[in-house]
C-alpha cells in the first residue's frame, strides 16, 4: 500500500516526453559485423586514470586527458603520469559523483594551434584555458556567467579553427554532469551549441534544442560543424558558411549506439566513441522511449546509478565518411578488455588509436593492423 502511494503521488524529478523516433534497431552486419578487435588493446595507467573522457596529443606524443577528481594530466612519451592541474578543490572527496561540482569534471580538452594552451571544458566550472608554459589554469566563460542570461550546466566538448574561434557544447540547461541519466530518461532538446572568440570575448548561441549536445568537430575545410546528440543516437550537420550558413541538417541517424566524441580522422572521415550499443532485437532506452509514464516512474523508485544495469557492456567505435556512412567497426562485444568508450584519438604516425571513457579505470591504446589502414 505504501510502495502504491509512493508510485502515486511521489512528483516525479523528470518531466519526460514521448520519443518520436520510429527507426528499427540496428542490424550488426556488413560493416558492422561484431569483431573481437578492441580486446586487443593495451591498458595505460591502470588504476591511475580514472574517466579519462577526452585525450589530446602534441606534436611530441604527450598525450593530455583529464579524470573524474578533477585533474588534468599529461602522459609523457617516456610512460609517466605528470598532474598538471586541477579545475576544483583538492579534497579527500574527489573522484565521488556528489563532490564534481566542488572538484570539478574536465571533459573535452584541446590545444590550441601553437599548443600555447590547452582548452578544457570542464563540466562544473565552464571553459577553461590551462596555458602550456606556467601551467595557470584561468577562466574564459563561468558557467554561473552561462549566455544569454542562463548558466550553463553541463559544459561539454570543444574545438577550435584556424582563427581560434573556439565551438563547444553545453549538454543541458537543466541537468548536470553527475545526473545525466535523468537527462537521458527526460528527453527534450535541452542542448546547446556556443562559439567563443577568445580575442574578442564575444560569444554566440549557434544552435539550440539538441538532445544531450555532445561530442563536436569541424569539417577540415571548416565550413560546418558536427556535433553528436546522444539520447537522439545522431549527428546533426550545422553551416557556418556557403549558402547554407546557419541552417543545420541531420548528418548521420540510427547511429549503433549512444555516440560520445566525434574526432576527424587523418585518413578521411570521423572517429565515434560509442558509450553503448544498441541493436537488434533489443535496447532498454528505445523500448522506454515512447512510453513518459514508465520512465516518469523509474525515476522515482531507482537510484540514478542502477541505470548503468539496464545498459548492456559494450566495446563499439565506429568510423564515418564524409557522407555519414559507417565505413568501419571495431568491436568488444563481451565488454571485457574495453567499454563505455568516449572518444577515439588517431595517432597515425604511431598507427594507434587511443580510447577515452568517462567511466573506465584506463586509457585504452589500440594498435592499427593492415586492414584497419586501409582507405575505403
Amino acid at each position: 500500500m505504501v510502495y502504491f502511494f509512493f508510485i502515486a503521488f511521489v512528483t516525479s524529478p523528470i518531466e519526460p516526453i514521448a520519443s518520436s523516433s520510429n527507426d528499427p534497431l540496428p542490424y550488426f552486419d556488413g560493416v558492422m559485423t561484431p569483431n573481437y578487435k578492441l580486446q586487443k588493446i593495451t591498458r595505460i595507467g591502470l588504476n591511475k586514470l580514472l574517466g579519462p573522457e577526452s585525450i589530446e596529443l602534441d606534436k611530441e606524443g604527450n598525450i593530455y586527458t583529464g579524470l573524474n577528481d578533477g585533474r588534468i594530466m599529461k602522459i609523457t612519451v617516456s610512460g609517466d603520469l605528470v598532474e598538471l592541474a586541477r579545475t576544483g578543490e583538492r579534497l579527500p572527496q574527489c573522484g565521488q559523483e556528489e563532490f564534481e561540482d566542488q572538484c570539478g569534471r574536465p571533459l573535452g580538452l584541446k590545444l590550441d594551434h601553437d599548443e600555447q594552451n590547452l582548452i578544457i571544458c570542464d563540466a562544473y566550472f565552464g571553459l577553461l584555458n590551462l596555458n602550456m608554459h606556467t601551467f595557470k589554469l584561468t577562466t574564459l566563460i563561468s558557467s554561473d556567467i552561462g549566455i544569454d542570461g542562463h548558466a550553463f550546466k553541463f559544459v561539454n566538448d570543444l574545438t577550435i579553427s584556424k582563427s581560434g574561434i573556439i565551438y563547444f557544447t553545453d549538454s543541458s540547461w537543466k541537468w548536470n554532469r553527475r545526473d545525466f541519466p535523468y537527462l537521458i530518461l527526460e528527453g527534450g532538446g535541452q542542448g546547446r551549441v556556443i562559439s567563443y572568440d577568445k580575442k574578442s570575448g564575444e560569444t554566440k548561441v549557434l544552435l539550440h534544442g539538441l538532445f544531450f549536445a555532445n561530442g563536436i568537430e569541424l569539417s577540415p575545410d571548416e565550413d560546418f560543424l558536427l556535433v553528436c546528440e546522444t539520447s537522439a543516437n545522431r549527428i546533426v550537420r550545422y553551416y557556418l558558411s556557403g549558402k547554407k550558413e546557419g541552417i543545420y541538417d541531420l548528418f548521420a541517424d540510427n547511429l549503433p549506439g549512444f555516440p560520445d566524441n566525434i574526432k576527424a580522422s587523418q585518413q578521411g572521415g570521423y572517429w565515434i566513441g560509442l558509450s553503448s550499443a544498441r541493436k537488434w532485437p533489443f535496447s532498454f532506452l528505445d523500448f522506454v522511449g515512447p512510453y513518459p509514464r514508465i520512465r516518469s516512474v523509474l525515476s522515482k523508485i531507482l537510484p540514478k546509478h542502477m541505470f548503468n544495469g539496464f545498459v548492456k557492456k559494450y566495446g563499439l567505435i565506429i568510423k564515418l565518411d564524409y557522407y555519414g556512412d559507417i565505413i568501419k567497426s571495431l568491436h568488444d562485444p563481451d565488454g571485457t578488455s574495453i567499454s563505455f568508450v568516449s572518444e577515439v584519438k588517431e595517432d597515425l604516425k604511431n598507427k594507434v588509436l587511443y580510447l577515452g571513457s568517462f567511466k573506465n579505470n584506463f586509457l585504452g591504446k589500440y594498435r592499427l593492423d593492415e586492414e584497419d589502414l586501409q582507405e575505403e
